[in-house]
């Protein structure tokens, strides 16, 4: 492993819901979701004002936030710590990647529905393609990240996605708190 010099900010991620256009309707009805603020800038992903109950066999979660735009799929990012309260498994996966999804049901004002859709997010690290380019990065690519700080330390397993939005690094906010992290925070990109 050895140090790029190539450092990204961070953005922590809490527990939030990916929906379809059909799903939204389901839950919210033709009203529909809202935006909010952007995540990053002022365009791309989204949290809406809306928010949802998700639900397991052991208990439910509230207020779970419902991120924009609408997507092809039905996806609840968990963490750790909910699945104990959910009552569920959770396999680690990076986003739309639905295999094996652990099935939960999400209640809105509107309606519910009962699916296979919750995962724990993989930690990643999207790139803009001229970013990428520059850094001889490959989407895919797994790497480690190098944390400073008194709580730092080596992040191992982290993915690279190529992709318009922004250069930024997504972890949960249970990893975060364990590194010590907060957003806008930097950290070093280390290439296998």
């Amino acid at each position: 492993m050895e140090p790029m010099g190539v450092t990204v900010k961070v953005m922590k991620s809490n527990h939030h819901v990916h929906l379809s256009e059909e799903m939204v309707k389901k839950l919210f009805g033709e009203k529909g979701i809202t935006r909010r603020n952007f995540l990053l800038g002022d365009q791309g992903p989204y949290a809406c004002e809306e928010t949802l109950t998700v639900a397991g066999p052991k208990g439910s979660i509230s207020n779970v936030r419902v991120l924009g735009p609408c997507r092809g799929y039905n996806q609840v990012e968990l963490l750790t710590a909910d699945t104990y309260k959910l009552g569920v498994k959770a396999p680690i996966r990076l986003s739309g990647n639905l295999e094996g999804a652990t099935v939960l049901k999400l209640i809105g004002p509107c309606g519910e529905a009962e699916l296979p859709c919750g995962i724990i997010a993989h930690r990643h690290i999207h790139l803009m393609k001229d970013f990428a380019e520059k850094h001889g990065f490959q989407n895919g690519e797994i790497v480690q990240v190098k944390i400073k700080g008194i709580r730092g330390g080596l992040m191992d397993n982290v993915s690279l996605h190529v992709c318009p939005g922004g250069t930024v690094m997504h972890v949960d906010i249970e990893e975060a708190n364990a590194f010590g992290l907060r957003d806008g925070d930097n950290v070093e990109i280390i290439k296998a």
